[in-house]
């Protein structure tokens, strides 16, 4: 029993394992830090206030004061300019609009207000949903309430009960548009989500199908005699290749589907209690707003996300062929696939709950890996950022040309099988 367990042992516990768990657990905890950081810097900057203020009033520097005394940072400006404009020249993410003529309105009319509520739409990512909810305008609100209360604590006036209204606003790309950002985010998750997922399914799927299938067939020693056979042996990886494809794509099609069944069901279960005039007449307006702020992707654009996908199935279906001629046994194939398991799940996950192209140094590190732009390609064309769109498909191009001549090279040599034999000797 104990040599059985130690050759057991041996064998799973080889030096390509033990380095692929080394390589897994350094990029694991490297994407654990990305994730903090860039939560972290979402926190940080939720404690700041902006405010356009065109009132410029006693009250509005109360506001401001209050503000600070809660430890609030609190950006102003009395620039009379278009949302858009301003948001972009300052750099904020949001901004609580005091409009002119605020405070005579509240103090001397005794009438309440309308203020607006402009957020700068940047990404769709799901955490993007998640911190739309707190805005510069609620906490302008919640302040004023607090002041207003102060000056007419022993006066009936009914005004006081809802003193302030808000107007959400939206830009992007340059454009703005009455409408909320968290409602416009909405409309376009359901495809931005489940893309993502479906690529992940098909890369990991397709890796792990080639990967069994090579390291079996040199176990079983059919791989020698298939490469031996007069048939060319691009044509033999080019089958092997297409195979596992279809093999992937049948995966994550059912996947795929039971996750979108999934969420319809919920939409329906939710959509129970909803109102189907109102909702239909919302979801005519943020389509109107998403066509407004042109973020809708134009037929070409869908034609170059396919191509994307493309080349991000050739380098996944390429690299693996050459990760399982490799292997020197189907135990090995489990860890094989685990670089290619790594580097997909780091710009999906960071995709999934942020926006990779305004992570400072470390998107050039994520840019690295071919997989990513395919991540982000939906999101490149809707806020035009067609450079990097572009210049990620180039680059996925050169890198599947690059592994291309690299696995062509592996599989008419005899390095699959030398270098087998090699690490056996070196055992004995």
């Amino acid at each position: 029993m104990k040599n059985l367990l130690k050759k057991e042992l041996s064998e799973l516990l080889n030096k390509q394992m033990l380095l692929g768990l080394l390589v897994s657990f350094i990029l694991i905890v490297m994407l654990g830090s990305v994730m903090t950081s860039t939560v972290s810097g979402t926190l940080d900057t939720s404690g700041e206030v902006h405010i356009i203020d065109l009132d410029n009033t006693d009250f509005t520097q109360q506001i401001i004061a209050k503000l600070e005394e809660k430890d609030y940072t609190v950006k102003t400006v009395s620039e009379n300019k278009a949302y858009e404009l301003i948001l972009s020249e300052q750099n904020w993410s949001d901004a609580a609009v005091l409009p002119a003529g605020m405070t005579d309105l509240l103090y001397n009319q005794h009438q309440a207000c309308q203020i607006d509520s402009v957020k700068a739409l940047k990404t769709t990512s799901a955490m993007s949903i998640a911190f739309a909810e707190n805005s510069s305008a609620d906490y302008v609100i919640s302040v004023m309430k607090e002041l207003l209360s102060e000056t007419y604590l022993t006066e009936d006036l009914s005004f006081l009960e809802s003193p302030v209204s808000v107007v959400s606003y939206t830009t992007a790309n340059g454009k703005n548009v009455q409408a909320d950002s968290a409602e416009i985010i909405s409309s376009l998750a359901m495809f931005d989500q489940l893309m993502p997922l479906v690529l992940f399914l098909l890369i990991v799927l397709t890796a792990q199908t080639i990967i069994t299938a090579v390291a079996a067939e040199k176990t079983d020693k059919t791989l020698e005699i298939l490469l031996a056979s007069p048939v060319p042996r691009i044509t033999i990886i080019g089958a092997k290749m297409l195979a596992a494809l279809i093999t992937a794509v049948i995966y994550a099609v059912v996947y795929g589907t039971g996750f979108l069944i999934s969420m319809l069901t919920n939409v329906n279960r939710a959509a129970e209690n909803i109102d189907i005039g109102e909702a239909f007449a919302n979801l005519i307006h943020m389509q109107e707003a998403v066509r407004t702020l042109e973020l809708q992707i134009p037929f070409l654009g869908w034609v170059g996300v396919i191509v994307h996908l493309l080349l991000t199935i050739g380098i996944a279906l390429t690299a693996s062929m050459i990760l399982g001629g490799l292997v020197e046994d189907a135990k090995g194939s489990q860890t094989a696939s685990i670089p290619i398991l790594v580097c997909t799940m780091f710009p999906y996950v960071l995709s999934m709950v942020s926006d990779i192209r305004g992570m400072g140094s470390v998107k050039y590190l994520l840019y690295l890996i071919p997989f990513t732009h395919t991540f982000i390609s939906t999101s490149c064309l809707r806020f035009h950022d067609m450079g990097l769109f572009f210049g990620g498909m180039i680059y996925q191009l050169i890198f599947l040309i690059a592994i291309a001549c690299a696995a062509l090279k592996l599989y008419q040599s005899d390095i699959l099988f030398t270098h087998r034999f090699a690490n056996k000797r070196t055992k004995n």
